[in-house]
């Protein structure tokens, strides 16, 4: 009941609950969610596709799920972690974090990933918020209840990379960017009422715009 609540109280967080599920719907009935050509008519991440100019498959894939299991999976995840953060750090800056920790885990992908494997899932930007946990722990450190409420993450967070790495169908390069980008983006962004230096936040958004350059030219020069 208490997540009933803070899912009322949580605008973008329902907004990306309905998004996702509404898009998983669709694509089932065009043509099913594990159907190939369907994953690749929606978004999904495909290398080639994006060397030659579909660039918008890096935002469109973390919407995109890969049939029912994983969809249910994604989502119990964002209603259980969506509004802690969201209250934390506010819709509009939620919603940025949460976005472009999806466009990293896509371009790791993009960057190191197979040219014949599609990928997709809101998973991307989920281990953002893991990251974003990470790093509010690293960036507060003088504030016991935030320190003590990234720490309270280091356990699940463990728990899911040993999972991706055990199961061979989990991409694991897009959760590893997710995670990264939260860690980053936590030194960007600061928590409501709290502040960040600014050489921190100067340091951490050039860091983002670096790595994603790197990983860009990367992936443009594996492409077979």
């Amino acid at each position: 009941m208490n997540n009933l609540r803070n899912l009322g109280s949580s605008r973008v967080t329902s907004i990306l609950l309905v998004v996702n599920i509404l898009v998983f719907a669709i694509m089932t009935l065009a043509g099913g969610s594990q159907n190939i050509s369907n994953l690749v008519r929606f978004g999904a991440v495909v290398k080639d596709r994006i060397a030659y100019g579909e660039w918008w498959r890096l935002f469109t894939a973390s919407f995109i799920h890969i049939g029912f299991m994983h969809i249910l999976l994604n989502m119990y995840f964002l209603y259980q972690i969506g509004p802690v953060f969201e209250k934390l750090y506010g819709s509009r800056n939620f919603l940025i974090i949460y976005l472009l920790a999806g466009i990293m885990g896509n371009l790791l992908t993009f960057a190191f990933g197979s040219s014949s494997t599609v990928s997709a899932g809101a998973s991307t930007s989920l281990y953002g918020l893991f990251g974003l946990a990470i790093g509010i722990m690293l960036n507060y450190k003088g504030d016991s209840m935030l320190s003590s409420f990234g720490a309270s993450f280091l356990s699940v967070i463990a728990i899911n990379i040993v999972y991706s790495l055990i199961n061979p169908s989990i991409g694991l390069l897009g959760h590893l960017g997710g995670l990264l980008a939260g860690v980053i983006l936590a030194g960007i962004f600061p928590v409501i009422n709290r502040s960040l230096p600014t050489s921190t936040q100067v340091i951490s958004a050039s860091a983002y715009i670096i790595l994603a350059i790197l990983l860009v030219r990367i992936g443009l020069k594996t492409v077979v």
